[in-house]
């Protein structure tokens, strides 16, 4: 869901359905974990504006840790992953391509239900996450009929998420 703090008088906000995958790679430093991946909306989303497409969004950057799920007893981790996203319709003002790239914040918190309450189902079920992330672009583009910026228009996504192979800390 997208412009639900900061939308313009009169806009509705906008959802979509997507899937994200990601692949970290973890380092012995606590604070460098890379991270690549790609974001899909197979049905678009409600609102006919640039990003009402099923491109794919592909991303880049690192995981910073916040709340590791050790000091939580296994139900909650957070992070903030600061990522480079090349994404349909964004990028500097004037960009005539399809595609433009922007710095990106997506703050997330993590409920390990599954590993804490579903282990019993099966191995599937106990690798079931369920997430909230806001998704902030720090480079927006200026209004155009304002000219003003606006650094304060998070996307809210909240979902569930399988983890294959080791969990993340």
């Amino acid at each position: 869901m997208s412009d639900f703090f900061s939308a313009p008088e009169g806009a509705p906000t906008n959802s979509a359905f997507s899937f994200r995958f990601t692949t970290r790679f973890p380092t012995s430093i606590s604070w460098l974990t890379p991270v690549v991946g790609a974001v899909f909306l197979p049905y678009g989303s409600t609102q006919n504006n640039a990003r009402n497409t099923d491109a794919p969004t592909i991303f880049a950057g690192n995981i910073f840790p916040l709340i590791s799920r050790s000091r939580t007893s296994g139900w909650f981790s957070a992070e903030i992953p600061l990522v480079i996203a090349h994404s349909p319709g964004t990028g500097p003002s004037g960009n005539v391509s399809d595609y433009g790239r922007d710095l990106v914040v997506l703050p997330t918190v993590y409920l390990h239900l599954g590993d804490r309450a579903l282990r019993e189902l099966g191995t599937i079920w106990s690798k079931l996450n369920v997430f909230l992330q806001l998704e902030q672009n720090l480079t927006p583009n200026p209004d155009p009929d304002s000219g003003k910026r606006d650094f304060l228009n998070p996307i809210a996504t909240f979902g569930l998420s399988f983890t294959i192979g080791a969990p993340p800390n």
